[in-house]
């Protein structure tokens, strides 16, 4: 594992009660930081991570909820949930 190439996946529960669209922010926010994005584009990404979480966790069940894929690989930062990804390129 390095800042330029990882994975890990985090299921989320679709509780309304909860705020699993920030929990997906904070992850995106370490991995923004893990990977070396800086100011207003890593911002950016983590604002653009938590609308899409938002969007995948009105849609999913209580029950299931949604699988977030965080993943640093081929120059880009990725968040993948309910089938909608958010990318951001890697600093050189």
């Amino acid at each position: 594992m390095t800042p330029k190439d990882f994975i890990f996946k985090l299921t989320v529960p679709a509780d309304a009660d909860a705020d699993g669209a920030g929990v997906v922010a904070v992850v995106a926010g370490h991995a923004v930081e893990y990977a070396g994005i800086e100011g207003a584009a890593g911002a950016a990404f983590v604002e653009r991570v938590r609308a899409a979480a938002a969007k995948a966790l009105a849609a999913a069940t209580a029950r299931t909820g949604c699988q977030a894929v965080v993943a640093a690989a081929g120059g880009q930062l990725t968040v993948t949930i309910g089938g909608e990804s958010v990318s951001q390129p890697l600093p050189a």
